[in-house]
């Protein structure tokens, strides 16, 4: 196929993709967000703009294999009571409202930075949403305020979310671990506290006129023996993300990454347990599903040259000496990020900047680069793919939702004290 008429393709089916990602409900057909991405997916395929050969070399197993080895780990700690548990016996703490949302976000947000958000997102839904009935509140505000929480609480570290993974595997940054928590663990902190009284602020009369019940906190049946075999599997590989980081810290070369060791602990736990069917079943395919097409996808995509004209609309700064580098890259993160989500817009940022000249010495850039693409979750719905994962799960088995509008509404005042916030700590590190 010609230069012209991938161009033309590529457009086509970008502009079909995303049309059923922003237009979710068509005459009441509700379309997944994995099921819009396979459909490019398959489409760039069918039209030639990528041969299957470039197809499987752009999926990046690293990341599938984390993911599936964190969600086998995560499925275990859900399947067994313990997640609920864990997170029904920190909320019994709450005795007022404002308690409630302060726990979700820095909670859930916590969780987040080392289960990942999309486990996070998916699990805690219908927590969320059970709190909200005895509460008299409607579930949108709890439910954005999970959005956020684990949105921002996934900043800090290299496996809190998809596109932190990719940055940390292919940048070159010594001791990513180490690095994302000495640069981002106080931004982090900090956006969760002023996220926190943005919403108190903004649905004031709505958590004014909350309740608190007896019954809120629900008794969960625990499953003891998968409960402790996930407990402690998880707990092991936690450390092993930090033994890798100490290792390369003392200039030991190693080929293990966090992938492995996730899809190690994912195996462990699947081979020791007598839960396996149940296990599996509750592992999120749709999630992985989505992620395999959108690789595949943003490859096409990349091939037929839409990349490039969205590129010369929100260029970076080409300079990787700049001192306004990392903002400029913040604020292009953050807006690209809402056309093609988070996920892949890192995908095709890291090579655009590693041709630009940054290297793994550029480290404040790169940092801004996974800062800037994770908060712009915060200000569309499609600017994450968690938001996306909480919306279906909360409109398929619980019949409530938010709109795009609500959220965008408040997103855009999260968003813009986040931005700066970064941009502070980024201009003056700590």
């Amino acid at each position: 196929m010609d230069f012209g008429s991938s161009f033309f393709s590529s457009l086509i089916i970008f502009i079909i993709v995303y049309g059923l990602i922003i237009f979710r409900n068509i005459r009441g057909v509700n379309v997944p967000i994995w099921a819009s991405m396979t459909f490019g997916a398959i489409a760039v395929l069918v039209l030639q703009v990528i041969t299957i050969d470039d197809a499987f070399s752009a999926i990046n197993f690293d990341v599938i294999f984390f993911l599936l080895g964190m969600f086998i780990l995560v499925s275990g700690l859900e399947s067994s009571g313990m997640l609920n548990y864990m997170v029904n016996r920190i909320l019994s703490f709450a005795k007022t409202p404002n308690q409630i949302l302060f726990f979700i976000l820095f909670v859930m947000g916590l969780m987040s930075a080392f289960l990942i958000n999309d486990t996070i997102a998916l699990v805690a839904t219908p927590i969320v949403i059970g709190l909200a009935k005895p509460m008299n509140i409607r579930p949108a505000p709890m439910l954005i305020s999970l959005a956020f929480g684990i949105t921002i609480g996934s900043m800090m570290t290299p496996m809190g979310n998809p596109q932190n993974l990719l940055i940390s595997l292919h940048s070159g940054i010594e001791f990513p671990l180490f690095t994302f928590l000495r640069y981002l663990f106080l931004p982090t902190m900090t956006c969760l506290l002023v996220t926190y009284f943005i919403i108190k602020r903004y649905y004031k009369k709505e958590f004014s006129n909350a309740v608190m019940s007896q019954n809120m906190i629900s008794n969960v049946v625990l499953e003891s023996n998968l409960a402790k075999k996930s407990s402690i599997i998880i707990i092991i590989t936690v450390i092993g993300f930090f033994v890798i980081g100490l290792i390369k810290l003392f200039g030991i070369s190693t080929e293990l990454n966090f992938s492995h060791i996730a899809i190690f602990g994912g195996i462990s736990l699947l081979l020791i347990s007598n839960k396996k069917k149940q296990i599996i079943k509750g592992i999120n395919w749709q999630i992985i599903v989505f992620f395999v097409a959108m690789f595949v996808f943003m490859q096409g995509v990349w091939n037929g040259g839409i990349i490039e004209l969205l590129q010369t609309i929100l260029p970076f700064d080409t300079n990787p000496n700049s001192h306004t580098s990392p903002i400029n890259i913040i604020g292009t993160s953050i807006l690209t990020s809402q056309v093609v989500s988070n996920v892949p817009f890192v995908a095709i940022s890291i090579p655009i900047l590693q041709n630009y000249g940054f290297s793994s010495m550029d480290t404040m850039s790169w940092i801004a680069l996974a800062a800037g693409s994770t908060i712009a979750g915060n200000l569309t719905i499609l600017g994450a793919a968690s938001n996306v994962i909480i919306l279906e799960a909360a409109e398929r088995k619980h019949s409530v939702a938010f709109t795009f509008k609500e959220f965008f509404k408040i997103g855009a005042i999260v968003t813009a004290a986040n931005m700066l916030i970064l941009v502070f700590f980024i201009t003056f590190p700590f």
